[in-house]
């Protein structure tokens, strides 16, 4: 079957400075917010930050053996309930979730909110966007794999072909910039694997930059997609990909500093 594709429009991908704490709910049906931030700046107020997690977080955060991932999935979860409670108004500790068809979480108010998470080694990344599926993956570059033998296993083959025509020494982050890719879209399908890796195709390119997708086997589901590589840093790789293609990516960095002191108290505090 022919490939249908979206092509790079006139969309736009800024990383701005947005102001966590003075959103007061505001977000254009027409953005989508990106925020990331550095875990490791917030390790000193691990304590304070597992007091906004619900029971269920906190005993999956218990269920973790090794020190690190317990930190980094604490930290992501209390992020993720401070930028949900900015936009809808409410406490961190008054944010509620349900679990959606496929596993997908979701917010359980009455809300078109939508998001998504990601995590990787030292960064979290949140997606938020009004009435449209979302979804975004953050990878650290390692160079403890094969890039191109995962990617003859996982990619699409104009995908692997692209990647094999990459300078060796340029391998491992080109394996990871179309692996988010990948994921962010995967995610917002909100399907699982129903859609093979190597059913669609991503090639990444420099900066925050609109990427063209190619779905092999579902024409549909290209129609009314854009995916950004997402610049946030050295060493990271990022993407977010969100229904309809007519949108505005909006990045900004959380400064735990900022914020953390606005929420540390109890949900009926003034």
């Amino acid at each position: 079957m022919k490939p249908t594709h979206t092509s790079p429009g006139s969309a736009t991908c800024a990383s701005v400075r947005l102001d966590l704490t003075r959103l007061d709910g505001v977000l254009p049906e027409n953005e989508v917010h990106v925020w990331h931030t550095d875990l490791a700046a917030q390790k000193t107020a691990i304590s304070a930050y597992s007091e906004l997690l619900d029971a269920d977080e906190q005993h999956r955060a218990s269920r973790f053996i090794v020190a690190a991932p317990r930190v980094q999935f604490i930290l992501s979860r209390a992020f993720l309930r401070i930028a949900l409670g900015q936009y809808l108004g409410v406490h961190p500790r008054d944010v509620r979730f349900r679990t959606a068809k496929h596993g997908k979480p979701e917010l359980a108010a009455n809300t078109d909110l939508r998001f998504n998470l990601s995590h990787t080694e030292g960064t979290t990344v949140i997606a938020i966007t009004r009435g449209r599926r979302v979804g975004v993956d953050v990878e650290r570059i390692r160079e403890n794999v094969d890039p191109v033998e995962l990617g003859d296993r996982f990619f699409s083959q104009k995908e692997a072909e692209w990647l094999r025509s990459q300078p060796a020494s340029e391998r491992f982050s080109a394996f990871f910039a179309c692996w988010a890719a990948k994921e962010s879209y995967i995610k917002a399908w909100g399907e699982g694997l129903s859609m093979p890796l190597a059913g669609f195709g991503v090639i990444p390119r420099g900066g925050n930059t609109k990427l063209e997708l190619e779905v092999y086997s579902k024409p549909e589901a290209s129609r009314g997609w854009s995916v950004w590589q997402l610049d946030l840093g050295p060493g990271l790789r990022s993407a977010v990909a969100v229904e309809e293609a007519a949108c505005s990516i909006r990045i900004g960095q959380w400064f735990p500093q900022d914020v953390v002191g606005n929420f540390l108290r109890s949900p009926s505090s003034p």
